[in-house]
């Protein structure tokens, strides 16, 4: 099945997947994935066949028909990206999780 990557990410936060979110949003998979053909690197970040299917029937299958995100939902989407990102490093580097805060918080 083709999709587009932003559309799988913006369902993984959604349904509150925001490590998986982050570590495809940051990953080489194309912008417009193929289920099949990106398998292996999906399975690599933590998107098994198995965790895709139930996914999947929210996704629109015809990326040239995708809803193109308005500024504001493209601006949430990088910033939640990028706060758990940031989150994330904290932890791998062995900070709190959380420390690392915006300009704004």
């Amino acid at each position: 099945m083709l999709l587009t990557k932003a559309s799988l990410c913006g369902l993984l936060l959604e349904e509150g997947e925001e490590d998986l979110a982050v570590l495809l949003a940051r990953s080489g998979i194309p912008e417009l994935l193929d289920t099949e053909r990106d398998a292996q690197a999906l399975a690599t970040i933590g998107l098994t066949p198995e965790d895709l299917i139930p996914l999947l029937p929210a996704i629109d299958v015809d990326p040239a028909r995708a809803a193109v995100l308005s500024d504001e939902e493209a601006a949430a989407i990088k910033r939640t990206i990028s706060h758990r990102w940031a989150s994330l490093v904290d932890v791998w580097l062995g900070g709190t999780p959380g420390a690392a805060q915006s300009p704004q918080q």
